[in-house]
C-alpha cells in the first residue's frame, strides 16, 4: 500500500514537474513576443516623432512663407493706395487712434511689448499725429514697425499684424506727403 501511494505521489508530482515545464516554456514563448511587439511599438514611436518633428517643421516653414507672402502682398497695396492718393485725413486719424489702442491695451500687461517699446510706439504715434510729415523721423517709425514686426513673429497675433499694418499704411502716407513714394 505504502508502495501504491509512492507511486501515486511520484506520478503526481512527475505530471505537476511536466505541467510546471510546459507551462514555463509557453509564458517564455509569450514573453518573447511580448518584447518582439515592443521592439515594433518603439520603431513605431521613434518613426513616428521623426515624422512629428518633421511635420512641425515643414508647417513653420509654409506659416514663414505665407505670412511674408501675405506681407508682400499688403506692403504692395498699400504703397499703391497711398500713392494714388486713397488715403483722407479721416483714415489716418483712423489709423493712428487704432495704433493707440491697440498700445494701450497691451502697455499695462509689459508683455509682449515692454514698456519701453509701448512708449516709443505712442511717442512716434503722436509725432505722426502733431508733425507735418516733412518733420516725422521716418527711421523712428521703421524701428517701431521692427517692434510690431517682432511682436507679430513671436506671437502670432491678429493684433500683432493690425499695428504692423496700420504702421506701416501711415509710413506710406507719410512718404507720399514728402514726395518719397
Amino acid at each position: 500500500m505504502l508502495v501504491g501511494f509512492a507511486s501515486t505521489i511520484a506520478a503526481i508530482v512527475t505530471s505537476a514537474a511536466t505541467l510546471g515545464y510546459w507551462l514555463g516554456r509557453k509564458f517564455e514563448e509569450i514573453d518573447k513576443r511580448f518584447e518582439e511587439i515592443n521592439k515594433r511599438l518603439e520603431e513605431y514611436d521613434e518613426k513616428f516623432e521623426e515624422l512629428e518633428k518633421r511635420m512641425a517643421s515643414e508647417f513653420a516653414r509654409t506659416r514663414g512663407e505665407f505670412t511674408e507672402l501675405v506681407r508682400a502682398l499688403h506692403t504692395h497695396l498699400i504703397e499703391f493706395m497711398a500713392m494714388k492718393g486713397l488715403f483722407t485725413a479721416e483714415e489716418r486719424g483712423y489709423l493712428l487712434s487704432e495704433a493707440e489702442r491697440i498700445i494701450a491695451a497691451y502697455a499695462p500687461r509689459a508683455n509682449p511689448l515692454s514698456p519701453e517699446e509701448a512708449k516709443f510706439i505712442l511717442e512716434v504715434l503722436r509725432e505722426l499725429r502733431e508733425k507735418p510729415a516733412k518733420e516725422v523721423d521716418v527711421s523712428k517709425l521703421d524701428k517701431a514697425l521692427e517692434i510690431a514686426d517682432r511682436w507679430f513673429k513671436r506671437e502670432g497675433v491678429y493684433e500683432a499684424a493690425k499695428l504692423w499694418i496700420n504702421l506701416y499704411t501711415l509710413r506710406a502716407i507719410t512718404l507720399v506727403e514728402r514726395g518719397k513714394l
